[in-house]
């Protein structure tokens, strides 16, 4: 099975630096810039199906890669974005000034740490995990597409690369950008991640 894992494109929060989790915002005018590179980018990828998480920013990214490829869009929870509990709203400035050591923690340090009224990286990584075994054993020889979040995909590829979730921010990549993975037998055997290169000509549009 291949697996095109996919970061949603930037929204108004993401732009200001905002925390998300499972709360939401609108994409902004780069977002659907974004979008449109993406697409044009990943038209030679034979999508059989697109999943993606029911969050708004990333079911507009669905929807557009369904429409696109012409194939069924299906929305599954187990994709949505680690939930940040209280930090949801808030900026990550001040997450970070108030609470140096949580905000150390969640972005770049520890995978188990649970944010108040949350889950932890680790937890949220698992689901995405289970959710592509899963598939695996139905869709071994088609080509799928996953939309997620920025925060649970590097604590997936962290573990799909490395085997163990510690270095999750290594594996840090920008809005719209993708991954390609190779799974066999409910593991990966080759994975790409982070490819961002259709998003250059967008560097010198002011945010």
């Amino acid at each position: 099975m291949k697996v095109v894992l996919v970061r949603h494109a930037e929204t108004e929060w993401n732009q200001r630096g905002i925390i998300q989790g499972h709360r939401d915002s609108p994409l902004t005018a780069r977002g659907a810039l974004e979008t449109s590179a993406l697409l044009a980018a990943l038209t030679d990828y034979p999508i059989a199906c697109v999943y993606a998480s029911p969050l708004g920013r990333a079911w507009q990214m669905g929807q557009a890669l369904a429409g696109h490829f012409h194939c069924p869009l299906v929305a599954n929870t187990a994709l949505k974005e680690q939930a940040f509990g209280r930090y949801e709203g808030m900026p990550s400035a001040q997450l970070r000034d108030q609470h140096p050591y949580e905000a150390a923690a969640l972005f770049a340090q520890d995978a188990a740490f649970c944010p108040p009224g949350g889950e932890s990286l680790a937890q949220a990584s698992q689901r995405i995990i289970d959710f592509l075994q899963q598939q695996q054993k139905t869709a071994a020889h088609q080509t799928l597409c996953i939309v997620t979040h920025g925060q649970v995909s590097q604590g997936v590829l962290a573990l799909l690369k490395e085997g163990k979730i510690d270095n999750f921010s290594r594996y840090a990549q920008p809005n719209a950008s993708y991954s390609v993975l190779d799974m066999m037998e409910g593991k990966c055997i080759t994975l790409r991640w982070g490819i961002a290169t259709h998003l250059r000509h967008l560097a010198s549009i002011n945010k």
